[in-house]
This record gives structure tokens, sequence and C-alpha cells, in this order.
């Protein structure tokens, strides 16, 4: 079992619809994977997934609900196989968010509900979607996670003190070759373990409840994502791009 955290120094990485889309890979790998929105700032889960959020993580943190009734169990088109795939949205609206963000949480409880859904949903793989830049979700996160995820874009920024274990520069133009983003991504965050996954229309601008490898499945990205599911479950890396 592996939790992830999926961070960015910024917004527009294109970071929920990676999760997204390693999420729904990893299931239909045949894998139990969970994907937790922890954005309360700026939610994109519930919408990426169309999710209808009647219990959220902000929920929880408030301590209005048990971490369980925030879960939604996504239909077997999005797991298929013997996989499963569950969804925690950040919040149902403005208010609940402002409970948790204004008023405040204790941080511990973001770690006793992730690990208590890891035994009661007996998870393969739980991915932590993170606010962009340096946050107190951030941060937690990374700090339980067995493999912090960092999404980028080319010529991107380094993470903020968070120190990835694996690095993805996302949606890089066809015009630049693949070595020389390689080259540049290692000047900024080191020699981590990478992969580059060229920019896709139909990736970028997936509506909600559409997953680009479901829609796509013999798309050259979706090959890629698959590859990155599979290093972050601990399977074989193969090379420094899959592909």
């Amino acid at each position: 079992m592996r939790i992830v955290s999926v961070s960015s120094s910024y917004g527009g990485t294109g970071k929920t619809t990676l999760a997204v889309n390693v999420g729904v890979a990893a299931a239909r790998s045949g894998l139990r994977v969970a994907i937790v929105d922890t954005a309360m700032q700026s939610p994109g889960l519930a919408d990426a997934l169309a999710v209808p959020a009647t219990w959220s993580l902000a929920d929880y943190l408030c301590g209005d609900c048990d971490i369980a009734r925030a879960v939604h169990h996504l239909p077997p088109w999005a797991a298929g196989g013997e996989g499963a795939l569950f969804a925690v949205a950040a919040i149902r609206g403005h208010e609940d968010a402002a409970g948790a963000l204004v008023g405040g949480y204790d941080p511990g409880l973001l770690v006793e509900g992730c690990r208590r859904l890891v035994d009661a949903l007996d998870l393969d793989l739980l991915l932590l979607d993170t606010p962009a830049g340096l946050t107190t979700e951030a941060v937690v996160c990374a700090g339980i996670a067995d493999v912090s995820l960092h999404v980028d874009r080319i010529r991107g920024r380094p993470p903020l003190r968070l120190s990835p274990s694996f690095l993805v520069i996302n949606m890089v133009p066809a015009s630049l070759a693949e070595p020389d983003v390689l080259r540049q991504a290692r000047s900024v965050h080191g020699d981590v373990p990478m992969a580059v996954l060229p920019y896709s229309p139909e990736f970028a601008l997936a509506g909600a409840g559409e997953a680009f490898v479901i829609a796509h499945p013999e798309h050259g990205l979706s090959s890629r994502i698959r590859a990155v599911a599979r290093a972050l479950t601990g399977q074989p890396f193969p090379g420094p791009a899959p592909g």
C-alpha cells in the first residue's frame, strides 16, 4: 500500500487532472484506489470526476461528519475489472470551506482521516491532491506520503522546500525535444525520477467526469500516464520518460 501526495508550486500545471487519470489508470489495473482533494481553497476533484459532494473533507475536519461519510464510490466504468475507485471532495460549498480555513482545524485530523481511509477501504493506493504552493495541507500530506509526486510545467519553479521523490513535467509542447526538457527540469529540481507528458488538447480540456485514459486508451499520453501509475505503486519505471 502506498500514500502519494500530489503537489505543484503554482496553479495551471494540470495537477488535479493528472491525479484523476493516474488514479483511474491504477484502479483499472486492478488496484483499490482513493483520491482525496485537500485543496479546500481551490477544489477541483469533484468537478473532474463529476462527484456529488454530499459530505466533504472540510465537513470532516470541522467535526460535522466521519471521514467515511465523505467517501464517494465511483461507478464501475471508472475502475473496471477488479479494481475500485473512491473519491473525497474537498468542500460542499463556501460555508463548510470557511469553517475549516477561517475557523482552523487540527492538522492531525487530516493525518488520522487518511490513515482511517486506508484501513476502512482496504486501499492499495491513496492519492492526496494538495493545494498549489507551500500550504498546510501540502506539508502535512508530504509528511505522511510514501511518495511525493510534484507536477510542473517546462521552465518551472523549485518545489518550495518540499523534496519530491517523483517529478512529472506536464503538458510539454511538441516543439520541444524531450532530452532538452529533462535537462532543464534537472537543473531546477535535481536528479529525481521524472516523466515528461506531452501536451494534448483533449487532456487539457477534459470535461466533468471525463478521464483521458478511458476516453483515449490507445493514445501515447495514456500509455505514459499508465507508466507513471505503475511507478507510483512500486513497479519498475521504464526509463526516464515512459512511453
